[in-house]
């Protein structure tokens, strides 16, 4: 960011809105330098988006790829808040599309984040490796008693309910052949699975990678910038929860909560009941 305010890029002569992506003028429409109707029909939605972000056409291993990642992402049931949040907004009578929004406003660094912090830390990883001229396994293991000594978490493994995730395997299948043969380095790969393994050895227990940790490998093997990856999910897990709001529109239940109405469930801590006068009320 130039650190400018607006007016005063604007009164130095750059224009109000300044983009690379695309040029629309009359019965014309440009996206990085190509028509979009040579794109419409020739290129998928995951080379697409690759273009607006990253200004290159994926081929289309690469491209399935990718693809790949965005399915596997795109839905995990009302246990995950963003699609329980979509669906109760279902109930509440606003707009499909607002229920939508919803679902997608509570991802976030806590839910939908660990992807992100996943491919900085192989990025960064990687780029001490390279600049230092030191193994991967030594960056690693330095990187992991540093966070382990802040008491920080490592992104992308362990999961609160699958043990064996098997979307994780899935994409390792896709990916491994991919390295075999030379379309992507593999190296990204290559350091999650060291930072697991280490971390297992640490620890003295198994440790499983998640979604989020092959999903960010997988990302940084095709060179997508880490911040876009939180805007990157919403569009994978959007799917999931323009199904979810969907489905539960269609019930006509309205007004569902977080919860059922039942005192159990929701545990009051605060103070006991008082009066304005002062003291406890009789």
């Amino acid at each position: 960011m130039s650190g400018r305010s607006a007016l005063e890029s604007y009164n130095q002569g750059d224009g109000w809105w300044q983009t690379e992506i695309s040029q629309i003028k009359k019965n014309e429409v440009n996206i990085r330098g190509y028509k979009m109707e040579e794109l419409i029909g020739n290129i998928s939605y995951p080379q697409m988006l690759y273009l607006l972000l990253c200004g290159d056409i994926l081929d289309e291993k690469k491209a399935a790829l990718f693809e790949s990642v965005l399915v596997a992402g795109a839905d995990h049931g009302p246990r995950a808040p963003s699609i329980a949040a979509g669906r109760m907004a279902a109930t509440c009578g606003i707009s499909f599309n607002s229920a939508v929004a919803t679902g997608i406003n509570v991802l976030g660094d806590s839910h939908g984040g660990a992807t992100e912090k996943g491919m900085e830390l192989l990025y960064k990883t990687w780029k001490e490796a390279e600049q230092n001229d030191q193994r991967i396994q030594d960056v690693v293991g330095a990187r992991l008693d540093n966070m382990l000594a802040n008491k920080e978490k490592l992104p992308g493994v362990g999961h609160q309910l699958h043990d064996d995730d098997p979307r994780v395997h899935r994409l390792y299948n896709l990916a491994e052949p991919m390295v075999e043969e030379g379309t992507i380095s593999g190296v990204y790969l290559q350091i999650m699975e060291e930072y697991r393994s280490q971390l297992a050895a640490k620890k003295n227990r198994i440790i499983t990678m998640n979604i989020d940790g092959v999903a960010a490998a997988i990302q940084c093997e095709i060179g997508l910038p880490a911040e876009a990856a939180k805007g990157i999910f919403s569009l994978s897990r959007g799917m999931g929860i323009a199904a979810h709001a969907y489905e539960e529109m269609k019930t006509g239940v309205l007004v569902k909560g977080p919860c059922p109405n039942e005192e159990e469930l929701v545990k009051y801590n605060g103070p006991q009941a008082r009066t304005l006068t002062g003291g406890e009320s009789p």
